[in-house]
């Protein structure tokens, strides 16, 4: 039946009660003899149907029948096995936090990895394979691995696995309580990497979180795992006071081990997906622990999507709809626990966190793969009306539908499976909601690496957020000498790429300053280069040097502007490397050092 706001009578009474915070008294017969009154509460969340609502009242009377409390230890029973997640069905209102230890009645030993519409998804972690009926309870408190203590050396390889084999035998809790909003500061200090481009479109400031974007179908060379490893490069050479964990699978870990900076980062091994759940919440316990500023890289979010999709298909399986709405904010919830553990403290200690998650390709793959479309294509599989006109002028022009062409105009071809072709808004959600939750990201592009660009950040998709929006904080993931050569040039690039309303000298003036962005040698740049290069670029001086050369050309015109400045002003470049500042006067210092190489060079080639 229906009232009259046309909603279910029973869903209303729910919401109602769930809201006011109502319970239910029954009493109880606890050991010893005595009475106690029992709580039950409601969870809003599990409604998602008429149907849905009639389960939820039936779980919540038969909670109230069987006289269980807030505190009981009882997690009900397994009622489903899948893959490396053990599900259990906890009685209503008693959902365990994440990390929670599970004793399975038949002996054996799990963890609580998250909880989704009322399940519980753990991990088993000793003790006979839990079977589907059997009983399971708390265990005695949260996970707790061997970490390494604070004080130790901080570097070596660590075994997820191993660890897990110790799980309860003391040392420090995986599962730790984020940092409350009370005890946190204001990011304050940059984390500077040596990639240009990262450090001037989006820059790392110690404490905040950042999503890395790349899709898998990239070169390993313009992959996420390269940038990464260059940015981790950079932070061993210019932050070394900066202790860094890596979680990682086998297949990273050997890439690690070649690094320049493995030596003094500690790894954490996961060679499962709920072991990479436990290591990167493992990895952030100990970068907390640690004093002073830690770096957290996860080089694989993968893993968390698909054990998220496999709850999603279990509490479907069992029942557990939920609404589209319901699902994001339950996604978000999931992710949360991971990026909210970056930090800043009041004290000043830090915890950052570079995370690398793929991302949809714009490409055809396998048998929908082709070296030119049709119109047709693109009609059947509902792409936009916007797209669809684009696609319909460049057939009337004669312009074959190629892949290169699609990649130009920044439209995706069928059978991609990209949200913004027949993949559907769904396809790209986990990256959505991730986005929404991190403090900025970084998005590599295919069409920027098949023109050479290294690395490929696409700066119309690239940003920080820390400061943005506010008339009282300024943006401080970057230094105050970073900020003065970069006002204008995410303005200089957005003008260029509108081919038809870009004037000459703004595609002139980009062209310079994509040139100092491009960074084909892994070698880190000290922030004072940086400096010098973008100052070049956006002040207007590098507009006629990089128009009349090639890629190569340019490439040596700005080493050979460096080693000029350093010789003409050997302590300018270092120091403001070490102050993070550029005063005005080094500021025309630089400009006239630059003007007169400059004005050599023409004089040369003229």
């Amino acid at each position: 039946r229906r009232c009259a706001c046309n909603m279910p009578c029973a869903r209303v009474l729910l919401l109602l009660l769930a809201v006011a915070h109502c319970h239910q008294l029954t009493p109880s017969v606890r050991p010893f003899g005595r009475v106690a009154p029992v709580r039950v509460r409601l969870s809003p969340l599990a409604i998602a149907s008429d149907a849905e609502s009639t389960a939820f009242e039936a779980r919540r009377e038969a909670a109230v029948a069987s006289g269980l409390d807030e505190d009981a230890t009882s997690l009900g029973s397994v009622v489903r096995r899948e893959g490396e997640l053990v599900v259990l069905e906890p009685p209503v209102g008693c959902e365990p936090a994440d990390g929670s230890l599970v004793a399975f009645a038949d002996g054996g030993v799990g963890a609580v990895l998250f909880c989704r519409v009322g399940l519980a998804f753990a991990t088993q972690l000793s003790g006979p394979a839990a079977v589907l009926g059997e009983a399971a309870s708390r265990g005695a408190g949260n996970l707790t691995l061997p970490l390494p203590a604070p004080d130790e050396a901080w570097a070596g390889e660590m075994s997820v696995r191993s660890l897990l084999a110790t799980a309860g035998g003391g040392g420090g809790a995986v599962f730790e309580e984020r940092v409350p909003q009370a005890r946190r500061g204001p990011i304050g200090k940059p984390l500077h990497t040596g990639v240009t481009a990262v450090d001037a479109l989006a820059p790392i400031g110690r404490g905040q979180s950042m999503l890395l974007l790349a899709p898998e179908t990239l070169p390993s060379a313009s992959g996420s795992a390269a940038l990464a490893s260059r940015m981790l490069s950079g932070a061993a050479q210019f932050a070394p006071e900066v202790k860094r964990v890596i979680v990682t699978t086998a297949e990273g870990a050997e890439a690690a081990r070649r690094s320049e900076w493995g030596d003094g980062s500690r790894l954490l091994v996961a060679e499962s997906d709920a072991e990479l759940i436990v290591a990167a919440q493992a990895a952030c316990s100990m970068a907390q622990r640690a004093g002073g500023d830690a770096l957290v890289v996860v080089d694989d979010l993968a893993p968390l999507l698909r054990l998220w999709r496999a709850a999603v298909r279990v509490g479907e399986e069992l029942g557990r709809v939920v609404r589209p709405e319901e699902e994001g904010s339950m996604l978000r919830g999931f992710y949360s626990c991971l990026t909210e553990r970056a930090h800043r403290r009041l004290g000043g200690e830090s915890v950052t966190l570079l995370l690398l998650q793929p991302s949809p390709s714009v490409r055809a793959s396998g048998a929908a793969a082709s070296d030119a479309f049709a119109l047709g294509d693109f009609e059947a599989a509902c792409f936009s009306q916007r797209a669809l006109g684009r696609l319909r002028a460049l057939e009337a022009k004669g312009i074959a539908l190629t892949p290169p062409v699609l990649e130009k105009l920044g439209i995706p071809a069928p059978g991609s499976g990209h949200p913004r072709a027949d993949g559907g808004r769904a396809a790209g959600a986990h990256v959505e909601e991730l986005t929404s939750l991190v403090d900025g990201h970084i998005e590599l592009s295919e069409p920027l690496a098949a023109a050479g660009r290294s690395p490929p950040i696409d700066p119309t998709q690239s940003l920080t957020r820390i400061g943005v929006g506010s008339t009282k904080l300024r943006p401080t993931a970057s230094s105050a000498a970073m900020r003065a050569v970069t006002r204008a040039l995410r303005l200089e690039l957005a003008s260029a790429a509108d081919p038809v309303a870009c004037e000459p000298a703004q595609r002139i003036r980009a062209d310079a300053c994509i040139s100092v962005l491009q960074q084909p040698d892994t070698t880190p740049v000290s922030l004072g280069e940086q400096v010098a290069l973008l100052s070049a670029a956006t002040d207007g001086l590098l507009d006629e040097a990089v128009h009349t050369r090639d890629a190569a050309a340019t490439d040596q015109l700005l080493r050979d502007l460096l080693a000029a400045v350093s010789a003409a002003a050997p302590e300018l470049l270092p120091k403001v490397s070490r102050s993070g500042e550029l005063t005005e006067a080094q500021a025309a210092e630089l400009r006239g050092h630059t003007r007169e190489f400059l004005a050599r060079e023409e004089g040369q080639t003229g």
